[in-house]
């Protein structure tokens, strides 16, 4: 008996040679396209307010998992970090502007570098970064995005 299922997932084959000590044979390989669900965050968080985590305020990070327990599952540095519900700001939209943070002077002595005593946060790769007081738009150091600063959004 033959069972034809419809799926909403698409199988296209992908021909391929493998060379192996000598011999040469093409096989058919399924190919399943990545589907949104598995390219996307579940939402983007950020601290909010100072806590019992070490993340830093301003930055942007994808949430792998948001629990019954009030725990949240943050994707920082391509590790699984739990962070209380209680300290982030949750979204679903990846952010589009600079996180723009003003920093405590015992905050700059506990980092050990010297940084401005208000920086912006790059919304893409997380870069901190000084400017001047009259930018309306930032061009980040490290990727090159361009984007607008969250002043409604200060941290």
């Amino acid at each position: 008996m033959r069972h034809i299922f419809h799926c909403a997932v698409s199988v296209t084959l992908v021909t391929t040679s493998i060379t192996r000590t000598g011999y040469c044979s093409r096989v058919s390989i399924p190919f399943r396209p990545m589907t949104p669900t598995r390219l996307q965050a579940k939402g983007w968080a950020r601290v909010g307010r100072p806590g019992a985590h070490l993340l830093r305020r301003g930055a942007w990070y994808p949430v792998v998992r948001i629990s019954s327990s009030h725990i949240v599952v943050l994707d920082v540095n391509r590790r699984n970090v739990p962070v209380d519900r209680r300290f982030l700001e949750i979204r679903y939209h990846p952010p589009e502007r600079w996180s723009v943070v003003r920093c405590e002077p015992r905050e700059i002595q506990r980092v050990g570098r010297l940084f401005p005593l208000t920086y912006a946060v790059c919304p893409a790769c997380r870069h901190r970064q000084g400017f001047e007081s009259d930018v309306k738009e930032l061009v980040c150091e490290r990727c090159k995005k361009v984007g607008a600063l969250a002043w409604d959004e200060m941290s």
